[in-house]
């Protein structure tokens, strides 16, 4: 438990709610709650307010709890909630202290969404820790460079980081990464992974440089010809397919150089896990995300090929997340193992694998498992 959150939450509560709203705050998330029969105070009793909210806090405990109680409030300020109508004490105050504990609120989906991606700071590597490729490069120099590095690493050196700067997910730059990944992962044995994690990073770098363009269209193609996102999306994405199938990206990675819209893909480290996240420089709009977040939602995914589901771009900024997720739903235990964060000025999407889920699905080579079975 966060005591600076659970202190000003408490704060929040009892500046902002008497003890029916608490009550009904509390059913929200829980419809056996009973503030009353919670803190065995008889129906009929006076119960303070701020014992309501002690109560209530002492009910729901989490930091995640916490957080659904406040968007619940978040989401009916200004209109009747049970018996009045709500103004939320300290709102800003509180998120800015939830901003801090990396609990990002989105204003437009009315939700918060964690941050899981620490930058762990490190000591290894540091000399090539970010790859800007958004300007001609010596590819064969930094294949160089990273080799003897990696050469250098110890199996006992886990922790590091590298960030590469681009564009577009092109097919040199892509070669590029494949074997950084590839040199890197079997430093720590777990080189078999690399084609599926390579695999998982191009189509978040690939649905990055996408949303990127589609605000870049919008801006220069689609709204000169009053066609936007938000009120003709079907329409908007017609346009952008034939975009591509016209020109490819080439008109689109000029104005993406033009306006230095790149994205950043993060490998890292760290003792415990290896994680992928890719960041792009600039926001999208409410109707992508929405699908991201639908697509997200836990069962979305069926273990399968999405490809030739749907006509490509068909939903957007959420194309290849299929992929993503029945590769990584081999490796974690986790309900959810792509996590998102909409920041006011980018986005942030990517995953973490625990070394312990890694190590345990390598599959020992026949003679090995003799050997153990003896």
């Amino acid at each position: 438990m966060n005591i600076e959150i659970n202190h000003l939450f408490l704060k929040v509560l009892t500046n902002s709610l008497d003890t029916g709203q608490t009550n009904y705050l509390g059913e929200r998330l829980d419809h056996t709650f009973n503030v009353y029969r919670v803190s065995g105070f008889h129906d009929n009793a006076p119960l303070p307010r701020r014992t309501a909210a002690e109560v209530l806090l002492n009910y729901f405990k989490s930091e995640e709890n916490i957080v659904r109680l406040f968007t619940v409030m978040l989401e009916n300020e200004g209109k009747r909630f049970y018996n009045a109508v709500l103004k939320v004490w300290g709102k800003q105050e509180f998120i800015n202290l939830l901003l801090k504990n990396k609990w990002i609120y989105d204003p437009e989906v009315k939700r918060f969404l964690l941050d899981p991606f620490y930058e762990h700071e490190i000591n290894l590597l540091k000399k090539i820790r970010i790859l800007d490729l958004r300007k001609k490069v010596d590819i064969p120099a930094i294949i160089r460079e990273i080799k003897n590095a990696s050469a250098a690493l110890s199996m006992k050196d886990l922790e590091w980081r590298i960030t590469i700067r681009l564009y577009d997910m092109e097919s040199q730059i892509g070669e590029l990464i494949r074997k950084i990944l590839d040199m890197l992962l079997a430093r720590q044995n777990l080189q078999d992974y690399t084609h599926e994690m390579y695999a998982c990073l191009k189509e978040l770098a690939i649905n990055a440089s996408k949303a990127n363009y589609k605000i870049l269209f919008e801006k220069y193609i689609a709204r000169p010809q009053k066609v936007s996102q938000e009120k003709d999306y079907s329409r908007f994405l017609k346009m952008f397919q034939e975009e591509i199938e016209e020109h490819g990206n080439r008109r689109l990675i000029e104005l993406a150089r033009q306006e230095d819209r790149y994205i950043n893909i993060t490998f890292q480290s760290s003792l415990d896990s290896i994680a992928i996240w890719v960041t792009n420089s600039q926001n999208i709009s409410l109707i992508e995300k929405e699908a991201i977040l639908k697509k997200l939602k836990r069962g979305e995914f069926k273990n399968k090929d999405s490809f030739g589901e749907e006509p490509e771009y068909a939903e957007g900024a959420g194309f290849g997340l299929n992929l993503i997720l029945s590769i990584l739903k081999n490796y974690s235990g986790d309900d959810e193992p792509l996590k998102v964060v909409f920041y006011p000025d980018f986005i942030k999407i990517g995953f973490e694998l625990t070394r312990a889920e890694l190590t345990a699905k390598i599959v020992k080579p026949p003679e090995a498992e003799a050997e153990i079975d003896s």
